[in-house]
């Protein structure tokens, strides 16, 4: 007997997929940090999408379809890549100022821009249960990073929602390409304009190489998680709803949290508990409870 899964639920289990590859993404560039202290965001952010790029490009050239990763070349396509390479430099200079956990607080106010600007963009009715879903998550994030909200370094703070909000304009702009292209194509555009916005800082700070075999194969680790976890994103955005399917993405934090205890022997807190709960209810079960095709 085969089992028939809606394109909904598909589209939130393979959003829980790409926050387990992001997560594994995240633990390779803190590694990279704990190696190497001075090794610049930017330089990690680049070899991140570096490895991205020839992963989609070995393929494709050996298939002789480089066609295919331009799809249909839409503005949206373009405007992904754009609005995603800002998203991601942004929250890596938040990272190293305002550090991981108030940085990936603020950061997740992506799901709430994405909710606020779904009607906007994709024409999208506003669901009571996704905002009740994302609130409840950002309550859930809050009581997991236990973030010390206050005025100092705003500076930093302000990278960090100005990096939520341009990300979630590159969610957005995945979810308006549409079906008519692939998601390598969607990632492909992503990678191509990241490389060329890297460029003008290299121009003016230099470009250094990092050294150690362990650096550099936390370097490609992130990368190939990266890749792997945009795939699976551009799929989940594509198959269901964005505003349901982005309170999903919040078992990221959930699952980075798990590995720094595991591998960094970072605390795990009563607090902690409270937050990883809030989320696995309302980011994971309840978009999942009466899915519509």
């Amino acid at each position: 007997m085969k089992i028939q899964i809606s394109d909904t639920t598909s589209g939130l289990i393979h959003m829980i997929f790409a926050s387990l590859s992001f997560s594994f993404m995240v633990t390779c560039v803190y590694l990279a940090r704990v190696l190497d202290p001075s090794i610049s965001s930017t330089i990690v952010s680049f070899f991140r999408v570096m490895v991205n790029l020839i992963i989609l490009l070995i393929p494709a050239i050996f298939a002789r379809d480089m066609r295919n990763l331009f799809g249909d070349g839409r503005p949206s396509l373009w405007f992904r890549g754009l609005f995603g390479s800002l998203a991601l430099m942004l929250f890596f200079f938040a990272v190293q100022t305002v550090g991981i956990a108030e940085s990936s607080f603020i950061q997740s106010s992506n799901g709430m821009f994405i909710l606020l600007l779904c009607p906007l963009f994709l024409s999208e009715k506003f669901s009571f249960r996704s905002l009740f879903a994302i609130a409840g998550s950002l309550l859930g994030l809050y009581f997991l990073f236990d973030p010390h909200l206050n005025f100092a370094n705003w500076e930093g703070k302000s990278v960090a929602l100005a990096a939520g909000f341009f990300a979630a304009l590159s969610s957005l702009m995945v979810a308006r390409a549409g079906r008519s292209n692939t998601p390598e194509c969607v990632v492909f555009y992503f990678c191509f304009v990241s490389f060329f916005i890297h460029l003008p800082y290299f121009f003016v700070y230099g470009f250094v190489l990092p050294s150690g075999k362990l650096m550099w194969l936390a370097m490609i680790g992130a990368g190939v998680f990266a890749s792997i976890g945009q795939i699976l994103i551009t799929k989940a955005y594509q198959l269901a709803k964005a505003g349901i399917v982005t309170a999903v993405s919040y078992l990221g934090p959930v699952f980075s949290l798990v590995w720094s205890v595991l591998f960094f022997e970072q605390s795990f807190t009563e607090r902690s508990l409270i937050g990883c709960f809030l989320i696995l209810f309302c980011g994971t079960l309840l978009p999942f409870l009466k899915t519509k095709k």
